[in-house]
């Protein structure tokens, strides 16, 4: 095939990813406004799944399909230091609506379920040896556990948010119809990704867990990139915030779908330890933590001052996606 029609292939996957992002947003908005639900777990739960979906699929291609489980670690962390350093941009971009607004307070349990995900990570990744049971490790189960709690700890009636009304003229039913055909097609957008992040990861000759960072990475976040855009525009920055951060706790559960199915004749376990790994973990975590003090400082400190630490809190999960895109790439040109 072509270069130049690999290149036009990814791009058009992109828009496709984005206009069904777009309207995944707008779904779970009306959704949100017009039912008992809480923005939370809509947010954190059902929108979350879905746009982690070309996370979730893209790993189970570069398992069965590409055959790069080093693709894996690199897709997972490398989607959620991005889908954190989108939070802030939007955040940022938002910051006068943000004003008068306070996060959920499930969202610091969601943050520490978060951080101790990496931290299961971490041990995956440094004591791989120790921790793998044939071709699966023993992480990847704790790492599901540890889900499911943070699941069941959800809010699941609605919370008072104000926001934009939902004046369209779409049912409840509607709406969850429109956002489960969004779903399905977002799946084959996800797996044509794959296919095509590993043929430019070839073309560029770059490291196969680089290229899940950065081509994986960036392309399965434009879901929630877009629709916590979409919300935030909207006026529902819980719901925003419920499909970063709640995305970003679904990304790790993936780890454990990949796990059990890495048992390819001559292939590895999924936890590999590079350079890229390292710097993912430490700018992820970071990044983590910085969210959770902006929520904090946000949430208890009324004077409007507060808000000039709000907005370099936000603005530090970009600057450490570009340093780490820096500190990589500079490795990459040694």
């Amino acid at each position: 095939m072509p270069d130049w029609l690999v290149y036009i292939g990814y791009i058009a996957m992109v828009a496709v990813i984005v206009v069904l992002s777009t309207k995944l947003g707008k779904y779970v908005d009306i959704i949100d406004k017009k039912s008992n639900i809480s923005g939370a777990f809509i947010g954190g739960v059902m929108l979350a799944a879905v746009t982690s979906l070309p996370e979730l699929f893209t790993s189970l291609s570069a398992v069965w399909i590409v055959r790069e489980n080093s693709m894996i670690i690199g897709n997972i962390l490398g989607s959620d230091l991005i889908n954190l350093a989108f939070f802030g941009v939007i955040l940022l971009i938002f910051g006068r609506g943000l004003k008068n607004k306070t996060f959920s307070s499930f969202y610091y349990i969601a943050i520490s379920v978060s951080i101790g995900m990496y931290t299961l990570v971490a041990i995956g990744l440094y004591f791989a040896e120790y921790m793998q049971f044939t071709w699966f490790s023993v992480v990847s189960p704790a790492i599901v556990v540890l889900y499911v709690l943070f699941v069941s700890k959800m809010p699941k009636t609605s919370e008072s948010e104000s926001g934009t009304a939902a004046t369209e003229d779409l049912t409840v039913k509607q709406a969850f119809i429109r956002f489960a055909i969004c779903a399905v097609v977002l799946i084959g957008a996800s797996i044509a990704m794959t296919y095509l992040s590993d043929m430019v990861a070839d073309m560029l000759n770059l490291g196969k867990t680089f290229a899940g960072a950065l081509f994986l990475g960036v392309a399965t976040s434009l879901p929630e990139l877009i629709s916590s855009f979409t919300l935030c525009k909207r006026g529902n920055y819980n719901a925003a915030a419920g499909n970063i951060i709640g995305s970003n706790v679904f990304n790790f559960a993936i780890l454990f779908v990949a796990d059990v199915f890495a048992f390819m004749p001559g292939g590895s376990g999924i936890y590999i330890l590079n350079t890229d790994s390292k710097w993912l973990l430490i700018f992820g975590v970071i990044a983590a933590v910085t969210t959770f003090a902006m929520m904090i400082l946000k949430n208890r400190c009324k004077k409007p001052q507060a808000m000039i630490g709000v907005y370099a809190l936000n603005s530090l999960p970009p600057i450490f996606y570009i340093f780490y895109l820096l500190i990589t790439t500079a490795v990459i040109a040694i």
